[in-house]
């Protein structure tokens, strides 16, 4: 058997039935989900050369199938950041792990995940709890409420004076919102079952889905992350989580703003639509005025165009299968091929990262993006652009 060692933690072997494959592993200063654990290695792409144009399909011996869009980055071809961070977290990959792939055919791949002793993994990995931190020491008042030191009169906050409440103070990881056993033995919560649906009542209005999960005897609501993320809730800020219940069971957490600067997010307009402060009237860029549509200030990574959850309940957006084609419409006349994904839940459009290649966006570039619909379901997103460089080709 031939063998090359590579950089990267990558070696590469060609079988003897023909099949290529290649070892994945850290090296030191990696994780995971470094770009170079992304990378499709030269080797493979030589000896296939019409079977990676787009995309690659992972498959694992307990069934389990991975889509992974790919990306071109000078003369590599990587594998897109979203969809191998999926792979990766839903595999709780270990830093010491290595990952074998072998090639089976166009763009299928077999992995097979191998412990630090050798064995393999040969069923699905039992999830794991998200880090979190323990909740600040409270102390029961009068009327068997939980007492916050820090937090003047939190009752105030309550839409309903009668509900249970806690308070919760960020930290640097966000992932789930938990609820301490001390505040679930203060008002004999119970909770929904396993992966249930709840939701986060936002400020402003809003809504977002969240989903009950227990975590080593811990209960907590997953999409708290979404939260913190629509409203920039940092670490350090101050929130009051009240309790919306049917019977006992939590059904819904209702959030609200102790710390000032975070009630600025999400303001509404008398229409109904969001209001974006640095964009003026957005509504005369639409080509249809009646058309949904949201504006978007890039970031530094523009690999997918997200939907957030407040903009697809506004107006009652549905999307394509998983993977199903769509079309980006460019101010030019032209138009671009893109993809329907779905990340935990999140909505977003693959061909983004093109669009920008093609019209030299930049970070801090505004665009508004209006939907085209069929019947109810995005065909289409015709972008226009804000910025007056970004018209320039």
């Amino acid at each position: 058997m031939k063998r090359k060692k590579l950089p990267e933690g990558e070696e590469i072997h060609q079988t003897q039935s023909k099949k290529s494959s290649f070892s994945k592993s850290l090296s030191p200063g990696q994780n995971w989900k470094s770009k170079s654990m992304r990378i499709i290695p030269e080797e493979i792409l030589r000896s296939n050369p019409e079977a990676f144009e787009h995309r690659v399909v992972f498959t694992v011996p307990w069934n389990n199938s991975w889509q992974l869009w790919l990306q071109g980055d000078k003369n590599c071809l990587f594998m897109i950041k979203e969809d191998w961070n999926e792979f990766v977290d839903d595999n709780l990959l270990a830093s010491d792990d290595t990952l074998h792939f072998t090639h089976q055919g166009t763009m299928y791949f077999q992995v097979r995940i191998f412990k630090k002793d050798g064995k393999e993994i040969l069923s699905a990995p039992l999830e794991v709890e998200p880090p979190h931190q323990e909740p600040t020491t409270v102390s029961a008042s009068g009327g068997g409420r939980q007492s916050f030191a820090h937090v003047g009169n939190p009752e105030r906050y309550l839409l309903n004076p009668n509900n249970p409440y806690f308070e919760k103070t960020l930290t640097k990881t966000n992932t789930a919102l938990y609820v301490s056993t001390p505040v679930v033995k203060k008002y004999e919560l119970e909770f929904g079952p396993r992966n249930s649906s709840m939701h986060f009542l936002l400020p402003d209005g809003n809504k977002l889905e969240g989903f009950n999960k227990i975590y080593s005897g811990l209960h907590a609501f997953l999409g708290w992350a979404n939260v913190c993320h629509k409203y920039n809730l940092k670490q350090g800020d101050t929130v009051v989580c009240e309790f919306e219940l049917s019977g006992r069971v939590v059904t819904a957490v209702r959030v609200h703003f102790v710390t000032a600067s975070n009630s600025a997010s999400g303001r509404q307009t008398s229409r109904g639509r969001e209001s974006f402060d640095h964009v003026e009237s957005p509504e005369r860029y639409l080509l249809n005025p009646n058309n949904p549509y949201f504006e978007k200030t890039l970031t530094k990574t523009n690999s997918v165009l997200y939907v957030s959850p407040p903009v697809i309940e506004k107006y009652g957006l549905e999307f394509g299968p998983h993977s199903s084609s769509i079309d980006f419409l460019l101010p030019d006349g032209s138009k671009m091929e893109g993809f329907t994904k779905s990340y935990s839940g999140l909505y977003g459009f693959l061909g983004w990262a093109a669009v920008c290649q093609k019209y030299n966006l930049k970070p801090g570039d505004t665009v508004v993006c209006e939907f085209e619909l069929s019947g109810g379901v995005v065909s289409a997103v015709r972008v226009h652009f804000v910025n007056e460089s970004a018209r320039q080709l």
